[in-house]
């Protein structure tokens, strides 16, 4: 049986009856429009032999053309030769295994072992309401908002505004199911110990809000991104090399109240330095994750807080004076002196 025509978007569903004859049912559907990209998944894994304990990572690309798909439910069946199957959940924001959020690449940690031998990779893709094509954005560059030089501070212009729903397109429902082929792990001992820390955290972000800076990340897990961390380990310090070669040394964060929340969690935390947070004030921090069997992440992103309060003769502060205020006042100013040398000119021909 077969149909050719163009069918709705969204989920079909096909029945048979059962009988005594074994059926077999497959459904193959084509592009309505050549003109337009098809949704394709591509899944691997970041290595086809792997010897214990090496992390492994399980990468999903889904795109439309060459555009990434975003916010797209991505799951992962890893099968072992007895048959035993762990589903991971693909991420794609920013943070774990993920190194670039929103780019149509989900990733995640795979350590879930349980035996030596090939191991299989199925992946499937469902996009639905929330799932989204991604333009490219024109920047995304960093944006600092101003630096001191010499003891004064100097100001950048204002960050222009980007709204993030001009760089996408809501999508319509689709499903993808990929085959990531087969890989093999070596020398997995007969009783698993707990060898793998909780994951870098790459995302860490940190503001001054008042008197207070408030730090926010995405939580790392117990085995890098699956399970929770013990608790964390926050340093800061107002050189930057201090937290980059020696994390130790710098002063180190009251984190007591602080109690991890599940790995790819949003972490929000809010703290008052000893020290008073003047107008320039600089401050690097840094962060590490401890997990149950006393091992360690490696050190966070370096984060910046600073406060700077522009002056009020600043070209870029709200309150001063605008390019457009200072460009009329000297048109003004031109056109006056023009106007005064006409009539002078025409005073003096007349005397003559």
């Amino acid at each position: 049986m077969s149909f050719f025509c163009i069918f709705q978007v969204g989920i079909w569903t096909y029945s048979l009856k059962s009988s005594a004859q074994t059926l077999t049912l497959t459904v193959t559907s084509r592009a309505a429009n050549p003109n337009v990209s098809p949704i394709t998944v591509d899944s691997r894994m970041n290595t086809d032999n792997s010897s214990y304990p090496s992390p492994m990572i399980v990468y999903a690309e889904v795109r439309q053309g060459s555009l990434p798909i975003i916010g797209a439910n991505v799951t992962a069946l890893i099968e072992s030769a007895d048959g035993t199957t762990v589903t991971l959940e693909l991420l794609d924001n920013g943070a774990g295994a993920d190194v670039f959020k929103n780019d149509g690449v989900y990733s995640r940690y795979f350590t879930a072992f349980n035996q030596n031998g090939r191991y299989s990779l199925k992946v499937r893709a469902l996009g639905g309401t929330n799932t989204q094509r991604s333009r490219p954005k024109v920047n995304g560059a960093f944006y600092i908002p101003g630096w001191v030089e010499n003891g004064e501070i100097k100001m950048n212009p204002p960050k222009p505004e980007i709204s993030e729903d001009e760089n996408q397109a809501n999508m319509q429902s689709f499903s993808r199911t990929s085959s990531g082929g087969s890989f093999i792990v070596s020398n997995i001992p007969p009783t698993v110990p707990d060898v793998f820390p909780p994951n870098r955290i790459i995302d860490l972000e940190a503001n001054v809000e008042d008197d207070h800076i408030n730090l926010t990340w995405t939580a790392p897990g117990d085995d890098f991104d699956t399970g929770r961390a013990e608790e964390y380990i926050i340093k800061m310090s107002k050189d930057i090399l201090t937290l980059r070669e020696n994390f130790d040394a710098a002063l180190q964060v009251n984190t007591t109240d602080l109690i991890p929340n599940d790995a790819n969690s949003k972490e929000d935390f809010m703290f008052k330095p000893d020290f008073l947070i003047e107008n320039g004030t600089t401050v690097f921090l840094a962060i590490k994750a401890v997990d149950k069997a006393n091992l360690t992440s490696p050190i966070s992103n370096i984060a910046q807080a600073s406060l700077i309060i522009p002056s009020p003769e600043d070209p870029f502060s709200p309150s001063g004076t605008s390019i457009s205020t200072i460009v009329l006042s000297v048109v003004g100013t031109v056109a006056a002196v023009a106007i005064i040398v006409s009539v002078t000119v025409c005073v003096m021909k007349k005397k003559r």
